[in-house]
């Protein structure tokens, strides 16, 4: 089964079945939350899901360190309702019963960590003292900065493994994204390089992704132009490509990356993505957002 037919089969799990994934028993953990949170549709009920860092087994004393998700099912009608993912608050400690996710075989493209998976059944205490989870929740406060001398300061986000920053492009400032697995140093190397390969002839990569969104784009942008409600200036590809306007630049260990372009309300505040990989060039663009 590849990804996407993974992905497809459990939309379309029911609670039940859903929950069958999951080992019967339940166990007593003491869990820290932090990162991002959020909800997926499946057949009849959302699941909705926290990250955590790490958790200690209550029976053994054992820290488990890879991090996961914390996860619960919730009804239409709850979801409806609202406020469902302000059950569990950012970077907080929990005791709770939870059961483990069965070991399954993935398909290619996913990560290992999505088996680490912890079903709540009850939350039996918030804020318990554990100290092993309060060093935890430490370092991962603990700011983690690259100082390049081209591309300047930048900043870990753990939440999404990239480091943020910015640099000067042809005169105007922008973000830029480097994607990068947080525990690898090497893939911190990797992405600074590619970064500054693509910086290095900034002037040819500018050149070629606005003439490529703008000969992808430009006709669906004059669909766009006829449903506006006031006069707005023709769209051509030359007008396109000029008035297009990269704002950050997303890139990862391999050279792959996505750069992100001011509409100029050609899509109405929609933006235009281009994405490519400095082996190849550009590949394709997008009206996104």
């Amino acid at each position: 089964m590849d990804l996407l037919e993974y992905m497809r089969s459990q939309n379309n799990v029911t609670q039940a079945e859903w929950e069958r994934t999951f080992e019967d028993e339940a166990g007593e953990i003491v869990v820290l939350l932090a990162g991002s949170s959020g909800a997926a549709k499946r057949n009849g009920f959302w699941e909705s899901a926290h990250s955590y860092l790490a958790y200690v087994d209550c029976e053994t004393g054992i820290l488990c360190a890879d991090d996961g998700r914390l996860v619960y099912p919730v009804s239409d009608e709850e979801y409806a309702a609202g406020g469902i993912l302000g059950r569990f608050r950012d970077e907080e400690i929990y005791r709770v019963a939870a059961r483990k996710k069965i070991s399954h075989e993935l398909p290619e493209g996913m990560s290992a960590s999505s088996q680490n998976r912890l079903l709540v059944v009850e939350v039996l205490e918030e804020n318990p003292p554990c100290p092993a989870l309060e060093e935890v929740l430490a370092e991962y406060r603990r700011p983690v900065v690259l100082n390049d001398q081209e591309l300047g300061e930048l900043t870990l986000d753990k939440d999404y493994d990239t480091f943020e920053g910015g640099i000067s492009w042809r005169g105007e400032d922008i973000d830029i994204s480097l994607e990068v697995d947080s525990s690898s140093e090497d893939t911190w190397t990797a992405a600074v390089a590619a970064m500054k390969q693509m910086m290095t002839d900034q002037d040819r990569w500018d050149r070629d992704m606005r003439a490529f969104a703008a000969r992808e784009l430009t006709e669906l942008a004059c669909d766009w132009r006829e449903s506006a409600d006031e006069d707005v200036p023709e769209i051509t590809e030359e007008s396109f490509a000029q008035r297009i306007e990269l704002t950050s630049i997303a890139m990862d260990p391999e050279g792959s990356f996505s750069t992100y372009f001011d509409d100029d309300e050609m899509f109405f505040g929609h933006c235009v993505v281009v994405y490519g990989t400095l082996e190849d060039g550009v590949s394709s663009a997008v009206m996104a957002g």
